[in-house]
């Protein structure tokens, strides 16, 4: 349903956002001339477009695509936190397919979607679909394609872009989702 290591498509945009770039985080890598670009995350959009940002951009412009996901041709975004912050200009093959130990995606359309929380703790990967507090009798009933693929999720587990872009930019900003969601476990 997400973002897959063969995703091929791969672009590193090391710009600044408009006005003063938030402190970058301190990394391991000697920065080599004036300013270093850092990137602290990975986009993935529909399994295939795959950026590179850091905590001096602005994410707003990095989750714009939600607002056009159909659920067919635009159906999913990924973003996924990198181990260590890594300098742009040292962004390999091996660090753009890399899994990533915690991400928050998003699958559907912009009207209708869910969101999941992946995250790896001591070699076991987890993931969680979000939703809003309720309860969750029976089987999920609301369908939701993405791609060549579809999802059943609860009610209370329906998105719709302007509430994801939310929260992604809290997950972007603290790598946390907000308190007030659930999180159910998906069992494969």
């Amino acid at each position: 349903m997400f973002s897959s290591p063969e995703a091929s498509a791969c672009r590193v945009l090391p710009v600044h956002a408009a006005g003063h770039p938030r402190p970058v985080p301190p990394f391991d890598a000697e920065p080599t001339t004036g300013d270093v670009i850092v990137t602290t995350h990975r986009v993935t959009y529909s399994d295939r477009l795959k950026v590179f940002i850091g905590p001096h951009e602005d994410v707003d412009s990095f989750l714009r695509p939600l607002r056009r996901m159909d659920g067919h041709q635009r159906y999913s975004l990924d973003l996924t936190v990198l181990p260590e912050p890594v300098p742009a200009t040292e962004v390999t093959t091996t660090v753009s397919s890399a899994r990533g130990d915690l991400a928050l995606g998003c699958a559907g359309s912009a009207d209708a979607m869910t969101l999941q929380l992946r995250t790896t703790i001591d070699h076991v990967t987890r993931r969680f679909t979000l939703g809003l507090p309720g309860g969750r009798l029976g089987l999920p009933t609301v369908y939701l394609p993405h791609g060549d693929e579809d999802t059943y999720v609860y009610p209370e587990e329906v998105f719709t872009a302007d509430n994801a872009v939310e929260i992604f930019r809290d997950f972007f900003h603290a790598g946390a989702v907000p308190a007030g969601l659930q999180q159910r476990e998906i069992l494969d």
